[in-house]
């Protein structure tokens, strides 16, 4: 049986392993401890970089978000005004809309993808769109059962599009129809229910020229 010798192995000689001298070790550790700093430095900065990352997004909105319609359609006023309570809003925004509204389908594709407007709605109200015009079954704000149209009728809701506010008890605190005002009257008017000016006094637009 045949021996395999590597090179500069002899027989009847032991090679012994050179011991590693102490500059050796020291380099090794010092090594290892640049790479464990770079390494938490690395995770660091991931973990920064997600969570600004996630806190500008929630500030600006997020591409799902903008794109999202600011007014989805329900068929649950109740479970609308449900979580506006559950989530500390101020109350529910309703669009009134019909199929085949041209003033309905201008105020969504220009006005209400404003991200001023958007952020408002969103922040301090639960916006939900209703089709004014369709026997749809729908459940109010008390629970209980009626269409959508009915339900229009019941809420005074004669031009498209309207956008009526309701507060936490779910009753209509301010309104504005039409699809002609700019997008900063509707901040404002937003901003004057969150802030409860109904209480004190009817909105005001600033322009008294503005279309409606």
């Amino acid at each position: 049986m045949s021996t395999f010798l590597r090179k500069h192995d002899f027989r009847g000689s032991t090679v012994m392993p050179e011991a590693p001298r102490p500059d050796d070790e020291e380099e090794k550790e010092r090594y290892v401890s640049r790479q464990l700093w770079w390494a938490l430095a690395g995770l660091l900065l991931f973990a920064l970089t997600l969570l600004f990352g996630w806190r500008g997004a929630q500030a600006a909105g997020t591409p799902a978000a903008v794109n999202a319609p600011l007014f989805p359609p329900t068929a649950d006023l109740a479970a609308a005004l449900a979580d506006a309570r559950r989530a500390g809003r101020k109350g529910v925004a309703v669009l009134y809309e019909m199929e085949g509204c041209g003033e309905c389908a201008r105020a969504k594709a220009s006005t209400f993808r404003d991200p001023a407007l958007q952020r408002e709605l969103r922040t301090h109200f639960v916006p939900v769109s209703l089709r004014a015009d369709e026997p749809a079954v729908l459940r109010d704000f008390d629970g209980g059962a009626t269409t959508q149209a009915s339900f229009a009728n019941a809420q005074r809701v004669f031009a498209l599009p309207t956008v009526v506010f309701y507060d936490l008890d779910g009753i209509a605190v301010a309104r504005q129809p039409g699809s002609r005002w700019p997008p900063s009257e509707w901040l404002r008017l937003a901003r004057y229910v969150r802030d409860g000016g109904y209480e004190n006094a009817p909105f005001e637009p600033r322009a008294a020229s503005i279309e409606r």
